[in-house]
């Protein structure tokens, strides 16, 4: 399963997000995909809860929700999201490798950002760094693992 983007939406906007193999040739709007990720995510959960994920022809949309505090204290919901390549085993690996890498993801950024303004995304910048330490090679194609190797 390739990694192709990541990273948090509060209030249906990216505050850190990566993206590591574009999904598509066409520039698209972060915050416009970001803002209809997060009312199909809030739509389902209307209908049935949890989600987990979304799938498509061709990717997956996977969710984690958490809580943070602001910084005035009050208890604000953060989903972490991955997009990865459609795959058959996806059931599989769910519960016991991708939400896990999603649960590290939300507790590193809670821990980093806990009681800060939410609204400055600038801040968020150098969080980059941990996201792609959590997710590592699931970000390679198979031909950059292979050169990673023999370097």
């Amino acid at each position: 399963m390739l990694i192709r983007e990541a990273g948090i939406l509060f209030n249906g906007i990216p505050i850190i997000f990566t993206s590591y193999h574009r999904a598509s040739k066409e520039r698209t709007n972060l915050v416009c995909s970001s803002g209809l990720m997060s009312g199909l995510l809030s739509f389902a959960e209307c209908l049935m809860e949890p989600v987990e994920y979304f799938e498509s022809d061709k990717y997956s949309i996977v969710f984690k929700k958490g809580t943070i505090n602001d910084l005035f204290r009050d208890i604000q919901e953060i989903v972490a999201f991955m997009v990865i390549d459609k795959d058959p085993r996806l059931e599989k690996y769910l519960k016991k490798t991708i939400q896990p890498l999603l649960n590290k993801l939300l507790k590193s950024f809670v821990s980093q950002f806990n009681g800060c303004n939410l609204t400055k995304v600038g801040q968020f910048e150098r969080f980059k760094e941990t996201l792609n330490k959590i997710f590592g090679t699931g970000t390679q194609t198979l031909e950059e693992r292979v050169v990673s190797l023999l370097a």
